[in-house]
């Protein structure tokens, strides 16, 4: 990445060299048009899709820096005044370091693993699980690893008692009955039966005996029902005092198993 800016920034500050050289009062030559029009495909084919995935570098940024080339570009559709095409160039040049090479260069270690924590989790409908996981993201690349596996935990029990909701707590209060009645087999042990009527009152229901209950319900199985365990243990470890580690490979993990055991598995799906 820093490879391509600094191979547009030399581009860009060369054109802005020659065009200031030309005598007349616009720019004709069809060699420094095409040279904007590559600087400007260049942006827009191979830099801003990248520097999307840099946690450390806004929308914002992105998207005035996009505005600055998409001008450059409708530049060159003809004669313009040789006084515009350096006004736009002056205004990418002016902050182009400050603004995309500087934070590349100074991001968290775990750029690359965020990337990645970035495209798993793409493309979720939900805006409220949004927060929760741009949240996560966020923190993920400012180094908060721990405070990433609890947002992320959000986003997955919110998506469960929304999915419970849906499919009526009068099932979901049926089938930990069953359970706790059990006295042989897999669900023996559990003695928690629920009587919840609301998405409030399920709210205070244990994550732990949630996880319990939908393998009852036989919405996960005892695989599935392992692997979330693990996740709700890792959020546990993350949101109280302890010396065991949380890392970046912990974390990715983390989320690739709340995003499909829970995320985009159609049975929680509203």
């Amino acid at each position: 990445m820093l490879e391509a800016l600094r191979g547009l920034h030399g581009e860009l500050r060369r054109l802005k060299s020659d065009i200031s050289k030309e005598s007349g009062p616009r720019v004709a030559k069809l060699g420094l048009r095409k040279r904007a029009e590559a600087c400007a495909s260049s942006w827009f084919s191979s830099v801003s899709p990248e520097l999307t995935k840099h946690p450390t570098i806004s929308s914002e940024v992105i998207e005035r820096y996009s505005g600055l080339h998409a001008t450059l570009l409708k530049l060159i559709r003809s004669n313009n005044l040789r006084t515009r095409y350096l006004e736009v160039l002056a205004s990418i040049l002016k902050n182009f370091n400050d603004d995309l090479v500087l934070p590349i260069q100074t991001e968290p270690k775990l750029a690359k693993e965020v990337s990645e924590l970035s495209k798993m989790m793409a493309g979720l409908p939900d805006a409220e699980e949004d927060i929760y996981l741009k949240e996560a993201i966020a923190c993920a690349g400012h180094g908060f690893l721990r405070a990433a596996a609890v947002l992320g935990w959000c986003a997955a029990i919110d998506r469960i008692h929304r999915s419970i909701e849906r499919i009526g707590f009068a099932k979901f209060n049926s089938a930990s009955q069953q359970m706790a009645a059990s006295t042989t087999g897999r669900f023996k042990r559990f003695n928690s039966p629920t009587n919840v009527n609301t998405l409030s009152e399920l709210r205070e229901v244990f994550d732990s005996n949630i996880l319990w209950i939908l393998e009852g319900m036989q919405l996960i199985d005892g695989n599935q029902h392992t692997r979330l365990r693990s996740c709700f243990e890792l959020r546990c470890q993350s949101g109280h005092p302890g010396d065991a580690p949380v890392t970046e490979y912990n974390l990715l993990s983390f989320f690739s198993d709340i995003n499909i055991i829970v995320l985009r598995n159609p049975t929680f799906t509203s």
